[in-house]
């Protein structure tokens, strides 16, 4: 079966033309040499084109098919033109895979180093003192109010401390004394002030009686006074008619006027015993045996002021007890913080560096942790100096991660120059590239997460303003266009 294949085969053979391997006229064998086997004057090439048609297994499919083939010169021009196209647009496409990059990178403003950042919160001791319970591990997290350790200091000075107690102590031992002597002032004070009233009350009954007196030989000279105008009516009449003598008128006459000013003496002296009774009765003593005010009163007018007095000085005394007490916890509250201080987290942090080590003593003002506050973060940026000279605070930027297809918006909010200032930064500006222009990024995205990634790289490109690069925002959209993603 075979060799009536080869034998076939070998009988179909065509005059010399061009073959599908691109043998010419010249190289391909006779007819004669392919059926007899020997070739003649074949160069290796031909000879290997020969030998592969001569010993090719026909394939089963292929000896079903019609005898209708394509012309062997269209399908050496297809085999030819068509692998040489596949092969230009597989190059085409690795050229403009691999220069999209570049490209893009080229119309855009972007870093030449980016990496997240953060602001460090430092914790000073705020006494002199020995370290005690740290708690605190680099990169634990640690949340708001969380106590980090405990400073003690035996050798505070406590004298100002002890002089309050002993002088709270001293005026709180002296108050007893005081409310002593003004209660015994009190009491002496009520005795006097009873005597002085009931000197008063006996004092008034004896005017009042004087006064009645007074008034009972007023109407006993007011009936003398009667009878005596009487008798100087009736002598005057019996006189006139002869029967009494002058003598007797004049006699007469006397006793009127006598009892008349008798009558007129008693009158006074029951006004002044009025007068004096009223007197009396208001607190007031007018005579010519004593003063305006007995003694028991003086006396108790003088205690009075003394019960003021010690009234006056144990207020005092109480305000100053308080006083003292007020200074007494104030400097308490103040030898606590000079004595012991508990440092706690102020905000929700890592710990970022630790400064001390537990047992240590420190001074006043020491650092002695740093913490990472991530809600600070920020990506710090280095680029040239032609790209920094074209963006302004307030452009906006967006960060990628280097290992991350995503990426987050920000804003310019310090352009610093080669000279950035020193900045309470995790990852200071000046240990970035050198020679570069430095910018800080601000990046919401990267401080709303707990975990920012401080120390990350990655690369920022910049959507400049349309001032300052309008052109390469239009060529940066136009490649976007034709390269999507």
């Amino acid at each position: 079966m075979a060799a009536e294949q080869k034998k076939a085969f070998s009988t179909e053979i065509d005059p010399p033309k061009s073959s599908a391997s691109g043998v010419s006229a010249l190289d391909a064998p006779s007819v004669n040499e392919a059926s007899t086997g020997r070739p003649s004057s074949l160069d290796v090439r031909a000879q290997s084109a020969l030998l592969h048609e001569a010993f090719k297994t026909p394939d089963p499919l292929e000896l079903d098919r019609p005898a209708f083939s394509p012309s062997p010169q269209g399908a050496g021009f297809v085999a030819r033109y068509g692998r040489r196209a596949v092969k230009s647009a597989l190059g085409l496409c690795v050229v403009v895979i691999a220069g999209v990059g570049p490209v893009q990178r080229l119309l855009e403003f972007s870093s030449v180093e980016a990496v997240v950042n953060a602001r460090l919160v430092s914790l000073r001791a705020p006494i002199d003192g020995r370290i005690e319970d740290f708690a605190p591990t680099i990169g634990a997290t640690m949340p708001r109010g969380r106590i980090m350790l405990h400073i003690s200091n035996s050798r505070a000075d406590r004298t100002r401390l002890d002089d309050l107690q002993r002088m709270v102590e001293q005026t709180e031992s002296e108050r007893p004394a005081v409310i002593t002597r003004l209660g015994r002032l009190k009491e002496l004070h009520e005795q006097v002030s009873q005597q002085a009233r009931a000197f008063q009350s006996g004092r008034i009954r004896e005017l009042e009686e004087r006064a009645m007196d007074l008034r009972a030989q007023l109407s006993a000279t007011e009936a003398s006074e009667s009878e005596a105008a009487s008798n100087l009516a009736r002598t005057k009449s019996l006189a006139a008619t002869g029967y009494q003598t002058a003598v007797a008128v004049e006699r007469a006459e006397r006793d009127a006027k006598v009892a008349t000013q008798n009558q007129k003496s008693l009158n006074h002296r029951l006004f002044a015993s009025e007068v004096e009774l009223e007197a009396a009765r208001r607190g007031e003593y007018v005579g010519d045996s004593y003063n305006d005010r007995p003694s028991s009163l003086q006396h108790a007018d003088e205690l009075s002021v003394r019960v003021v007095e010690a009234e006056a000085e144990l207020a005092s005394r109480d305000q100053r007890i308080n006083g003292l007490r007020a200074a007494l916890d104030t400097e308490s509250a103040r030898y606590s913080e000079l004595s012991n201080a508990v440092l706690s987290s102020p905000i929700d942090a890592q710990v970022w560096e630790v400064l001390v080590s537990p047992g240590e003593e420190v001074r006043k003002g020491q650092d002695l942790l740093r913490l990472l506050d991530c809600s600070g973060a920020l990506v710090t940026v280095t680029v040239r100096e032609s790209v920094f000279n074209k963006l302004r605070i307030g452009d906006k930027a967006q960060f990628r991660f280097a290992s991350e297809p995503g990426g987050y918006d920000g804003t310019i909010v310090r352009m610093s120059g080669s000279s950035a200032p020193t900045d309470n930064l995790a990852i200071q500006p000046t240990g970035l590239s050198s020679g570069g222009y430095r910018i800080a990024v601000s990046v919401p995205d990267l401080a709303a997460s707990a975990q920012c990634g401080v120390g990350r790289t990655g690369m920022v490109v910049f959507n400049a303003s349309t001032a300052s690069g309008g052109l390469l925002q239009s060529l940066r959209g136009a490649v976007s266009f034709l390269l999507p993603g």
